[in-house]
């Protein structure tokens, strides 16, 4: 099977606008935010990205291309 192309940021948003992306080989800058990396599945419902996490191992990480709604907050 072919291997995922590497997406900058700004290159998942515009292919996955305001979805749920689990991406493996994620690359972080200096102050730990995404900037690239390779997007192994991608949803507008976050739970069936938590499902996905069952089908993947290695280090992960999970990112949202839409805008955070007032009154959320990030927690890591």
């Amino acid at each position: 099977m072919a291997k995922k192309s590497l997406l900058t940021t700004e290159q998942m948003k515009a292919r996955f606008p305001a979805q749920w992306l689990l991406i493996t080989d994620y690359k972080l800058d200096a102050l730990t935010s995404l900037r690239k990396g390779r997007v192994v599945a991608h949803s507008k419902d976050r739970e069936e990205i938590h499902r996905a996490l069952k089908k993947h191992s290695g280090d992960l990480c999970i990112h949202f291309t839409g805008s955070r709604l007032r009154g959320t907050e990030v927690i890591f």
